[in-house]
């Protein structure tokens, strides 16, 4: 029996609820935005360009070679440097082997600096044709570039890994 007031209580004040006929509810029927027809029409997508200007494809171009240019270079001098690195590995600090192998890194890092002023240059132009794509509407040439910039940052990346490595070396 003790069930039944509780039950009562429950009821009444479930369907109290559901009564009131007074206050500023909102509405339940369909918004303007949740008209899917709407939304497709509005939502109009952006120029696809699949390619870059002819200034911006010369100067991409010519980062590209700058970079490719300087990565051979390193690579060419590399096993060089490797060698002078090994064999001043344990050498006294201020050693002729030691300064050596520092004067050959030195030198490896400077046969590579094209390659990161090319990368700081397909940035400088990955920011203008991103500008330009919000300012007309278009997408496309970032990513053209984008692709571009991975290849040169690869480089870079790995140029930097083998002077890390060389340096620990020396340590």
């Amino acid at each position: 029996m003790k069930k039944l007031p509780a039950l009562v209580t429950i009821i009444t004040v479930t369907l109290s609820g559901c009564a009131m006929q007074e206050g500023d509810f909102p509405s339940l029927q369909k918004r303007p935005y949740e008209d899917g027809a709407t939304m497709d029409a509005a939502a109009a997508p952006a120029t696809a360009i699949s390619s870059l200007s002819a200034d911006q494809q010369i100067k991409l171009d010519a980062a590209i070679a700058q970079s490719r240019a300087a990565h051979d270079r390193f690579q060419v001098r590399l096993p060089a440097v490797k060698s002078r690195v090994d064999a001043a590995r344990g050498a006294a600090e201020s050693s002729e082997a030691w300064v050596v192998a520092h004067m050959e890194l030195a030198a490896l890092e400077i046969e590579r600096s094209p390659s990161v002023e090319a990368l700081a240059d397909i940035d400088a132009l990955y920011r203008e044709q991103l500008e330009r794509e919000t300012a007309a509407d278009e997408s496309g040439g970032t990513a053209i570039i984008s692709a571009q910039r991975d290849l040169v940052q690869a480089q870079v990346d790995r140029q930097q890994a083998d002077i890390e490595a060389m340096k620990n070396r020396l340590r």
